[in-house]
């Protein structure tokens, strides 16, 4: 069994299968259930984008290393762009009544800290972690996720009906 592997990418959206890929085999490895590979599949994939959006400006000379690594009861994802960073506990939660409807800032991070069971980022802030537990791979989590994700859809339904 791995207990690290590392991808890196270019700064383009045309590279995300290879995200795919190796979420995919990890998933194989780790005998991970589909729910579980989806709800990894698009926490990484936001970080990712986001890394090659805002992190490195899509430009193509910049790189994206996914690492990821096994420990104690659960596996990590880390994303790292090279660019400046930002601070995660700046960006306003995109479910709050100030919140702008027609930005999509804070979005992403909503979603990987709703899909994860822990996030963190590095001091520069051009590195994002994601942490699954082993241990939460079970039908309890996977609802109380989908929930909030619904409620999260259902809201941004709601504020975009009371806007037209």
């Amino acid at each position: 069994m791995i207990k690290m592997k590392k991808l890196i990418i270019d700064s383009s959206l045309t590279q995300m299968h290879k995200v795919e890929e190796f979420v995919e085999m990890i998933s194989d490895i780790y005998n991970i259930n589909t729910n579980y590979y989806s709800t990894i599949l698009m926490a990484l994939d936001e970080a990712t984008r986001n890394a090659i959006e805002h992190g490195n400006n899509f430009d193509k000379a910049k790189k994206v290393t996914i690492q990821f690594k096994a420990s104690k009861g659960e596996l990590v994802f880390q994303v790292k762009d090279e660019g400046r960073g930002f601070r995660m506990d700046a960006v306003k939660d995109p479910l709050s009544l100030s919140a702008d409807m027609y930005n999509s800032a804070g979005k992403g991070v909503f979603l990987m800290k709703q899909l994860s069971d822990g996030i963190g980022q590095n001091e520069e802030g051009n590195e994002v972690s994601l942490h699954f537990k082993i241990s939460s791979i079970n039908n309890d989590l996977a609802v109380h996720r989908s929930q909030a994700l619904k409620t999260y859809f259902q809201n941004q339904t709601e504020i975009v009906k009371t806007s037209i």
